[in-house]
């Protein structure tokens, strides 16, 4: 499995794409589960009249469904495809308790394949020039979407809070001095490895340099063919709505997603 992580205009589909066209070609039977995706399955009518969205994106309940939908969907796919033949690619946000579930240490069955060498979580680290280019593309392709997908990406407004948000929360945690992260740039790679080294403590976890940018590589939203997409049933987003309302309400599953980055 191979799951592509980091912050909003970083390259993650980017480099999902290139790889799902690489792993098709060498013959592989690729799936695929990304964010936005699985979390649409949750985002019915019903749900949002129980759980409407809030300031900074979907309801806790709804958040934390999601994630605990995301480890169920990998232990399922894991019993459904043990040859080697197959592979799960997949993009986990994380920033916000978006799948930050699959990077953190749970005691359940699918956490000593999370866990192990045989997946690998990767997080594009692009030049502060190329981190400029990036977030330009961004606001372009959300004004003026090329692809339907492209509309749900992290808005302008929410890639700019991630890095925020990367900044407060590392000064949190002592990963970098309060001086330092205050007078950061819009963009520092130094503040976002060490983040994202400690999100991803308990995985195999990869940084990917990225120092060139491709003018004409569409949108990183056209998947090929031949790809298998995971979403969530209306089954499974019941059952995982009902798990989460079990054993928390609304303000407790508040608190759990503003400890999204608590590994």
């Amino acid at each position: 499995m191979i799951f592509f992580t980091g912050l909003p205009a970083s390259g993650k589909s980017f480099f999902l794409r290139a790889l799902l066209s690489i792993a098709g070609g060498a013959g592989r039977r690729v799936h695929l589960m990304r964010w936005d995706a699985g979390l649409a399955s949750f985002q019915t009518d019903e749900i949002l009249a129980r759980y409407p969205d809030v300031a900074d994106g979907s309801h806790p309940i709804v958040r934390k469904a999601a994630g605990l939908w995301g480890r169920q969907a990998v232990a399922r796919w894991l019993d459904m495809h043990p040859d080697h033949a197959d592979l799960l690619v997949g993009e986990v946000p994380i920033v916000g308790n978006r799948f930050s579930e699959l990077v953190k240490v749970l005691p359940d069955e699918v956490e000593a394949t999370l866990a192990s060498q045989e997946t690998a979580f990767v997080y594009p680290v692009p030049t502060r020039e190329m981190r400029g280019k990036l977030e330009a593309l961004r606001r372009e392709t959300f004004a003026n979407p090329r692809h339907p997908d492209e509309a749900r990406d992290a808005p302008p407004a929410t890639m700019d809070m991630a890095w925020k948000l990367t900044c407060k929360k590392s000064i949190e945690l002592g990963l970098v001095q309060a001086a330092d992260a205050e007078s950061t740039p819009a963009y520092d790679t130094a503040v976002y490895r060490r983040f994202f080294d400690h999100l991803l403590q308990h995985r195999n976890a990869r940084a990917l340099d990225v120092d060139m940018f491709y003018t004409s590589s569409g949108s990183p939203h056209d998947i090929q063919g031949g790809v298998s997409e995971i979403f969530a049933t209306p089954g499974e987003v019941e059952d995982a709505i009902a798990a989460i309302e079990a054993v928390m309400d609304s303000e407790a599953a508040a608190r759990a997603v503003e400890n999204w980055y608590r590994m």
